[in-house]
């Protein structure tokens, strides 16, 4: 009895260790400070919405339009615009005239996922057609979504993905991350949605915010108490992160019949790190009221960014933008390098900038 006791009590200790060390961050004050600023030539366009924004190459920004027509390419550094991918414009290829959101650029390779037709075309940078690569699910319950992760890492593809049903039966049974071989096979999917999503009715203005980085793929929730998952790339889970915050409100506003009588929700809408390093601080931007009210809380809105030190266990937070912006475009971009963070934003003047900053 005495030999089992002690067996459970070190046990208790390790578990207790471990969750000790995952939850207890320290919440510090940060500088922000905004480093460039590129008006981003998108003259010929309207562009009320945008999905998906990367930069590649440390060169190339691009992003899918709000009608889900066209990925489009900018020089990041200039603001320029490059080029853009949709059926009007490709002579190679009859590309679908719509559902096209995301893109990933390997090399001299541009990747296009259309998540309505479970396909990836794939294009030179000058719009010459390679190949297409069908998506074969494990089963037809589950599909790309149009935001989160979209990114080929060695011989494997990994996206969103979520489960193709009624909404209510949406959060249940989804697996929010499916990998597929370089030829579309399927090879693993893994992941849940939070069990609050299940226990009422929930819009989100965003999907899970995804990040591969160091051989590993990080989930970051969206509404509720903001936790942050390390998965492996084999969808082992090896760390839990409980998130802390003297802004965001963790209560879920969930409605009864019509979602805008709920209450105001603050929501996570992105992710970031520097992918290229193995040093564990992530940043993520999301939306704040000071009020639950809808008929005064709107006018509170913040859009803030987190800075997530895992080695420290610190947390930084500033607020990015105020009320005037909760109509307007901002995103965080996924790629950082170094300690310089991307955001882009359409300010009063009504154009699009693409603005970096760092966060000490």
């Amino acid at each position: 009895m005495k030999s089992n006791y002690l067996f459970n009590l070190v046990i208790y200790i390790i578990l207790f260790s471990c969750n000790s060390k995952e939850t207890n961050f320290s919440l510090e004050s940060g500088n922000l400070i905004i480093i460039d600023s590129v008006q981003i030539d998108d003259s010929r366009f309207s562009f009320g919405e945008i999905y998906n924004p990367r930069v590649f190459n440390d060169s190339i920004l691009g992003f899918g339009d709000g009608s889900f027509r066209s990925i489009n390419l900018f020089h990041s550094k200039s603001g320029a615009f490059l080029s853009n991918f949709e059926t009007d414009s490709i002579e190679s290829f009859p590309l679908p005239e719509k559902d096209m959101t995301f893109f990933y650029i390997k090399g001299e390779l541009i990747y296009i996922l259309n998540d309505l037709i479970r396909s990836i075309f794939v294009f030179d940078l000058d719009k010459n057609f390679k190949k297409k690569i069908e998506l074969n699910f494990k089963n037809l319950s589950q599909k790309p979504t149009f935001m989160g992760l979209f990114e080929i890492q060695e011989n494997s593809i990994f996206l969103s993905s979520v489960y193709d049903g009624a909404l209510s039966d949406r959060f249940k049974n989804s697996k929010i991350v499916t990998e597929f071989g370089l030829d579309g096979q399927f090879l693993n999917d893994f992941g849940s949605f939070p069990k609050p999503y299940t226990t009422g009715n929930l819009v989100l203005s965003s999907n899970e915010n995804k990040i591969i980085k160091d051989g590993k793929i990080y989930i970051l929730n969206v509404a509720g108490v903001p936790i942050l998952k390390e998965y492996l790339l084999n969808g082992d889970l090896n760390g839990v992160y409980k998130l802390e915050s003297e802004h965001h409100d963790p209560e879920i506003g969930y409605y009864t019949n019509d979602p805008f009588s709920a209450s105001l929700t603050d929501q996570f809408n992105g992710l970031a790190s520097d992918q290229n390093s193995s040093e564990k601080i992530f940043y993520a931007t999301y939306s704040s009221f000071d009020t639950r009210d809808r008929e005064y809380g709107l006018g509170t809105y913040k859009w803030m960014l987190m800075k997530i030190d895992l080695e420290n266990m610190t947390i930084k937070e500033k607020e990015l933008a105020g009320s005037w912006h909760l109509n307007e475009l901002r995103k965080l971009i996924p790629q950082v390098k170094g300690d310089t963070v991307s955001f882009l934003i359409r300010e009063k003047d009504e154009n699009l900038y693409l603005k970096r900053l760092i966060f000490d």
